[in-house]
């Protein structure tokens, strides 16, 4: 019976690993969307003036919100990761991942309407069921502040938003 329940216990965890990793973690981008901002993290002997030029030649395809065109930053690390000559690590923020943010909210609201697992956090001192009601409004306040960058991008011009003026 103990060897039975080990089994089921890994079958469980294998196929939740795997739905969360094609649900999570991959998004797909297009050239519509708009970037927020982009990192390029490098390890190993990389020169960088190929960085340099290299972000130059993908900027004209890469489209950028207003307030942030000069949107990368850029690391490097001279050690090599091991057993490697270097490595590259692009971190994006796009509007892409409104699609991620409004599947989690749909995923989520569908659990929430039928209260499942929710006694597992109520029973947590200073957790309140208001608390997931207040997660949902910021989650989609989130979701509409991506849809009005995008929408700005596709030619309906957004408000201009004031900026911080340094006195």
């Amino acid at each position: 019976m103990h060897a039975r329940a080990r089994t089921h216990t890994h079958t469980h965890t294998h196929t939740h690993a795997r739905t969360h990793t094609h649900t999570h973690t991959h998004t797909h981008t297009t050239p519509f969307h708009r970037y927020l901002a982009c990192a390029l993290i490098l390890r190993g002997k990389v020169d960088i003036s190929d960085i340099r030029r290299n972000i130059d030649r993908l900027r004209s395809s890469l489209h950028f919100v207003h307030w942030n065109q000069e949107g990368w930053k850029t690391g490097l690390c001279s050690v090599p990761p091991v057993g490697q000559p270097y490595s590259l690590l692009s971190l994006a923020n796009n509007t892409c991942f409104k699609h991620s943010l409004t599947n989690l909210r749909d995923s989520f609201v569908k659990l929430y309407k039928r209260k499942a697992h929710l006694h597992h956090y109520t029973q947590v001192d200073g957790m309140d069921a208001d608390l997931f009601t207040e997660s949902l409004e910021s989650l989609s306040s989130l979701i509409a502040e991506y849809d009005k960058l995008d929408t700005s991008f596709h030619g309906m011009p957004v408000a201009e938003v004031p900026r911080l003026k340094i006195l």
